[in-house]
């Protein structure tokens, strides 16, 4: 039953769209080899971007992260807001933007919380393209230059860029994080993209168009205001593109403790909390904001994540009890099946990988993957228990108490 639950569930949703995608981009790029057609990127598109670095007691990586993004593209400005930090943020940000003229520093007395601050810096721009960046990630030289390219078809509303872990060689926590990063974001979105269904620009790095960004009122009140802000953009009729060479590296957590806390927040605001309540109207026919893509990106994530999640904590519950004699069986089978579909994951990944020697490595922790992606159900399980139950995501410190207590609780 298991083994037919990944046949008919995860090998459609992952495996066999990912094959499908390399065997047309396979036969494409051949056929263009073949007549000498070059597809090399060309960066002819030049919009005027503004990147906003917004952040609270980042006083030890604003400045290189600003430094990192000065020169990287031509019509630039960048604006620093520091969120009411404690820790000298604003006094370390300061001093680049006296030296750099296309470098706004802003300072908030209070804490507002993440989409706060981004709101408060959307005024002091008029930049065509938004971009959102976490002042602990660090960006590819080119990655603004691949990501504003979409752009220049005027139905696109938002970019998602690729997230790759930074500290991925730490320990074995980063590493299995760093494999999942790959082939969820890197290859996932790519797939999500070709069916219309994608539903989520990340946080760390985000590319938006501003007049759609100010025609959805802005961020809304977070945790999880990086998946939000796309849904309504979706909504409003725009299309969110992927541009998977768009790279940017983060650190991941280093303790398997702060990445169940962490997996908690993100879940807690992402299925029950934005696509069964807040964005519920996705999946409404009647509804005017209605649209077979965007149903599409609901059902899955509420199918595949919320409903099979219980499915399978069921089925383990009743294999346990009635036939334990079965579950090493079970187990086994599960593990041998899942390290079958996790090496044609990994030859899909080398073929649209540019760095094959560094995510080849990072692939080698694969025989860890079935047991890892147990951990990550059991943390989704959690953490959709307690916001169907108990809404914890306006709970979470994420955002500051007095904000949060303001909020409407969908």
């Amino acid at each position: 039953m298991l083994l037919l639950g990944t046949s008919f569930v995860d090998a459609p949703r992952y495996t066999l769209a990912r094959v499908l995608m390399f065997v047309w981009d396979f036969c494409r790029d051949f056929w263009h080899e073949l007549r000498g057609i070059d597809e090399h990127a060309r960066f002819t598109y030049c919009p005027s971007v503004c990147v906003i670095l917004a952040g609270y007691n980042e006083a030890e990586s604003v400045g290189w992260s600003i430094e990192s993004l000065v020169g990287k593209y031509p019509r630039l400005e960048i604006i620093v807001v520091d969120d009411g930090s404690t820790d000298g943020m604003l006094h370390e940000a300061r001093p680049y933007g006296k030296k750099y003229d296309n470098v706004l520093v802003l300072g908030r007395p209070q804490r507002g919380g993440k989409s706060s601050a981004m709101n408060f810096a959307l005024p002091y721009t008029r930049a065509e393209i938004v971009i959102t960046v976490d002042c602990d990630t660090s960006l590819d030289p080119n990655a603004l230059w691949e990501c504003v390219q979409f752009f220049k078809d005027p139905k696109v509303g938002a970019v998602s860029a690729t997230v790759f872990a930074r500290n991925a060689d730490t320990n074995l926590c980063t590493w299995l994080q760093a494999y999942e990063y790959l082939h969820a974001i890197f290859i996932g979105r790519m797939v999500a993209e070709r069916i219309g269904a994608l539903g989520i620009t990340s946080g760390a790095f985000a590319c938006l168009r501003r007049s759609a960004v100010e025609r959805t009122l802005g961020w809304d009140v977070g945790p999880g205001e990086d998946l939000d802000l796309t849904l309504r953009i979706r909504k409003l009729g725009y299309t969110v593109r992927c541009a998977p060479y768009a790279d940017c590296y983060t650190d991941v957590p280093t303790e398997w403790k702060r990445l169940w806390k962490q997996r908690l927040r993100w879940e807690e605001a992402s299925v029950v909390r934005s696509h069964c309540r807040k964005h519920v109207d996705l999946a409404d026919p009647t509804n005017a904001n209605f649209r077979w893509n965007n149903w599409w990106v609901s059902f899955e994530l509420i199918l595949i994540n919320l409903i099979f999640g219980y499915v399978i904590l069921i089925y383990a519950a009743w294999v346990t009890i009635n036939v334990p004699r079965n579950i090493p069986m079970v187990l086994m089978t599960f593990y041998v099946w899942s390290l079958v579909l996790e090496v044609i994951h990994i030859l899909s990944l080398m073929y649209y990988s540019r760095d094959r020697l560094q995510h080849l490595w990072i692939c080698a922790v694969f025989p860890l993957s079935p047991i890892y992606q147990l951990f990550l159900i059991a943390n989704r399980i959690v953490s959709y228990t307690r916001e169907l139950f108990w809404r914890t995501s306006f709970a979470d410190n994420f955002v500051p108490k007095h904000v949060r207590d303001r909020t409407w609780k969908w």
